[in-house]
């Protein structure tokens, strides 16, 4: 296995940090105590996390290192699991349709509002930086846009299983990634033909997936090529969607256009692929480093890790 591919799964390895039953309890926990006083456990928390994350610690703190350019002090590593655990938490309302208590803000330009709210469906490029759920849910209930997710149910079952106790009508609503090329296809295309927005992570690759190689705050990182080879097949518009934490009830929500449609050619596939993900790169470099907290890769996303220790 190439370094690339064994970059690209790390993130697969690394079991989820909890169980049905906790997952349970904090579900009743952050109801039954109400938002205000669930909040008081936060910081508990972001310290359990920290002190027991393990690899997952330790590659926050590397990312640290880097975009603060210095060696992190142990509370501005306190503060980037706080926002973790922070999120998680609002999680539990929004999806539970309790998203009224919170302050949310708006970038969009004309181009790209009218992108999403079009006729031809849109693929929305996310990944795991700040809030998915603020967006979707606001995108539901505020904004009037459907919006479907696609993500692989054999990873994440937990999660999975919350969101369908939360939001039975939002996780009727998934696609699962883990179809067969043409089911997945076909899928996204009848989805994209009723108007349907279509939510893909874009910042970690799937299994063996392949995966192409930009810059990423100064630094070679491996991004996967489906999202754009998807988007080249579906022929719709990509927008980049970012949810912010930013402290409190506060979330942003970025959204920018970034190809009208994606063309591949079969002569120059790869550095047209390569020239994608390298606009989407900067863009999500340049809110990483407005929100450096709101970071959850919590594993060696770049493909020179090891010499960064």
């Amino acid at each position: 296995m190439s370094e690339l591919a064994a970059a690209s799964r790390t993130w697969r390895a690394q079991p989820e940090r909890s169980s049905p039953g906790v997952m349970r309890l904090m579900v009743w926990l952050a109801l039954w105590l109400g938002r205000p006083f669930a909040r008081l456990l936060l910081y508990p928390l972001a310290a359990y996390f920290l002190c027991t994350g393990g690899h997952a610690a330790e590659a926050s703190r590397r990312f640290l290192r880097h975009v603060l350019s210095r060696e992190p002090r142990w509370s501005d590593r306190l503060d980037s699991w706080h926002t973790y655990a922070a999120v998680l938490l609002d999680r539990i309302y929004l999806l539970k349709g309790h998203g009224a208590g919170f302050s949310i803000g708006i970038e969009c330009d004309a181009a790209t509002d009218a992108t999403v709210h079009g006729a031809r469906g849109a693929v929305i490029l996310v990944s795991h930086f700040g809030s998915f759920d603020v967006m979707r849910v606001m995108g539901r209930h505020q904004q009037h846009l459907p919006l479907r997710i696609v993500l692989d149910r054999r990873h994440g079952a937990m999660a999975t299983a919350l969101l369908e106790t939360l939001d039975p009508e939002l996780a009727r609503g998934v696609i699962d990634a883990a179809q067969r090329g043409p089911q997945l296809v076909l899928a996204l295309k009848q989805a994209l033909d009723q108007g349907e927005l279509l939510g893909l992570m874009g910042d970690r690759a799937q299994g063996q997936e392949p995966t192409v190689e930009v810059p990423f705050m100064g630094r070679p990182a491996s991004f996967p090529e489906g999202p754009w080879v998807l988007a080249s097949v579906l022929k719709v518009p990509v927008v980049l969607a970012f949810g912010v934490y930013e402290g409190g009830n506060r979330y942003r929500i970025a959204l920018e256009r970034l190809a009208d449609q994606v063309v591949l050619p079969r002569a120059q596939r790869h550095a047209a692929i390569a020239a994608y993900a390298g606009a989407y790169a900067a863009r999500l470099e340049a809110q990483v480093r407005r929100a450096p907290h709101n970071w959850f890769n919590y594993y060696d996303f770049w493909t020179d890790e090891a010499a960064a220790r």
